[in-house]
């Protein structure tokens, strides 16, 4: 891909865009799957390839600054309503208001009944 030559690509490859999540970062992880995993955020975009992680960044200080440029390429969404995004690209503080699900959706009950069903899954 990044050299131009798609076409070269096995037969059945798919390039659609796909959104991986990563829950309990760093937990599970070694410094090899961190490297691979700061590669994936830095190139996997412009391959369709999008990265959310559900971190505590005080919990990975154990990587040292190993982690700092992930860190700050990041936009973080706070669990807590009062605090703000912080937007790495500007350096802009925004309010984030989550959107609550229309009264009368079964969207909620739709999605939460997908997620019990792949955990017994597996």
């Amino acid at each position: 891909m990044r050299g131009g030559a798609a076409d070269s690509l096995p037969p059945g490859f798919d390039t659609s865009q796909q959104l991986l999540i990563v829950n309990d970062f760093p937990h599970g992880f070694d410094d090899r799957a961190v490297n691979q995993l700061r590669y994936l955020a830095d190139e996997g975009p412009a391959f369709g390839v999008h990265l959310m992680m559900v971190a505590e960044r005080d919990e990975s200080s154990g990587y040292g600054p190993l982690l700092d440029p992930l860190w700050r390429s990041l936009l973080r969404l706070t669990p807590v309503s009062d605090d703000h995004l912080a937007d790495p690209w500007v350096g802009h503080a925004w309010t984030y208001e989550p959107s609550l699900v229309p009264p009368g959706s079964q969207v909620l009950q739709q999605v939460l009944a997908r997620v019990a069903a792949a955990r017994t899954k597996y």
